[in-house]
């Protein structure tokens, strides 16, 4: 060692020679690369030179968020729900957030299959909106009531008529009468 020169730090050699760290170099609190943005988050430079830029209207602090307005934190739920959605990586996804008199439901479904995943939320809404009633009951009631037109291509008929005994040849009034008080189902449950 040279006389001028200050002794060797021994941990710092040992560090360097082990990859051991203490306690003191794992505190970041004071490093100016860190910044704290809420209470246990913190935001980090990745350039050595840099400090972080914190984006107050990005990352408001506690307080700030509980005076959001109601539409505000809505705003910010849909934000929050649409990564949710797209992150799942389905190629079909519904995420609903409901209320039923005051009672507030979820429900998600993901598919790869579009159909699958649109029956299954409207079931689950159907049976949300009327527990006595069953879903098909209740959807067609309020695709009625909602003044929604529904098309059906003229195919679906074919097995609606058979499973009533009907053919193209009998009469409409037939076709009620053998509907009775259950209602035209389409598709007929047994096709």
């Amino acid at each position: 060692m040279a006389p001028g020169n200050p002794p060797e730090d021994r941990s710092r050699r040992r560090r360097e020679e082990e990859g051991v760290i203490g306690p003191n170099e794992l505190d970041y609190s004071d490093d100016e690369r860190v910044a704290q943005i809420r209470d246990g988050r913190y935001v980090v430079a990745t350039d050595n030179d840099e400090k972080p830029r914190v984006d107050e209207e990005e990352s408001p602090p506690r307080e700030a968020e509980e005076e959001r307005t109601l539409e505000e934190r809505g705003n910010f739920a849909k934000q929050q729900m649409a990564r949710y959605v797209s992150d799942k990586g389905s190629s079909h996804g519904i995420a609903v957030t409901a209320s039923f008199g005051g009672r507030v439901a979820q429900r998600e479904r993901f598919s790869d299959d579009i159909a699958t995943a649109f029956g299954d939320v409207v079931q689950w809404y159907a049976d949300q909106v009327d527990a006595d009633a069953t879903p098909q009951e209740v959807l067609g009631i309020l695709l009625l009531a909602s003044d929604t037109d529904v098309a059906f291509p003229t195919k679906v008929l074919a097995p609606v008529l058979r499973t009533h005994g009907l053919t193209t040849d009998d009469s409409i009034g037939e076709l009620v009468e053998a509907l009775g008080s259950d209602g035209l189902q389409i598709p007929p449950e047994n096709r």
